[in-house]
């Protein structure tokens, strides 16, 4: 084990106890952690896994940008990724990412931009796709193909403009209000 994972491991436990109560801290365990601890492993005991998704979720619930984002990609996957113990359920996975997004978080983007293809709502992958590309610039070759399909259903008009600039808006005040240092 790791140095500094006990302390962790001892954490994650007391989070998916039902007797650690109702405060979940967006900070700790970071979605990494738990990652690394086994979240998505096969060959860790499926309950182990399943304490870890409910610490991703506690931590997603908190507010923690990255839980949600891994949280929303791993509702978006559903047990189709292997060890995943998490059910496809693209509802949740949609206000996972969503949240994630609005912290900028730029793979939930990506994944709404997937999801919302798939779902049939051409506007709003149009919407993340331009969010994305205005925040973090171009995309990687492997994302430029969804960006275009994306983009290629809806014509661009002053509402979709309009709506991309509210929501650079928002997101970046969301972005800079994390990192204003609290008194």
């Amino acid at each position: 084990m790791r140095p500094g994972a006990t302390p962790i491991a001892f954490m994650l436990l007391s989070l998916a106890s039902p007797t650690a109560g109702a405060y979940c801290p967006a900070a700790n365990p970071a979605a990494s952690d738990i990652v690394d601890h086994g979240l998505l492993d096969p060959s860790h005991p499926i309950e182990w896994r399943r304490h870890l998704a409910d610490a991703l979720l506690c931590s997603a619930l908190a507010g923690n940008a990255a839980s949600q984002e891994l949280a929303g990609t791993l509702y978006f996957q559903g047990r189709s990724r292997r060890g995943n113990v998490l059910p496809r359920d693209i509802a949740r996975a949609r206000r996972l990412l969503t949240a994630a997004a609005n912290h900028g978080r730029q793979h939930a983007m990506h994944r709404l931009t997937q999801l919302e293809i798939d779902d049939g709502h051409s506007y709003d992958a149009a919407l993340w796709a331009r969010v994305e590309r205005e925040l973090h610039g171009p995309p990687k070759p492997s994302v430029d193909q969804l960006h275009r399909r994306a983009l290629a259903d809806v014509t661009r008009d002053s509402r979709l403009d309009t709506d991309v600039w509210l929501k650079l808006r928002e997101i970046r005040e969301a972005m800079a209000a994390e990192n204003t240092p609290r008194q």
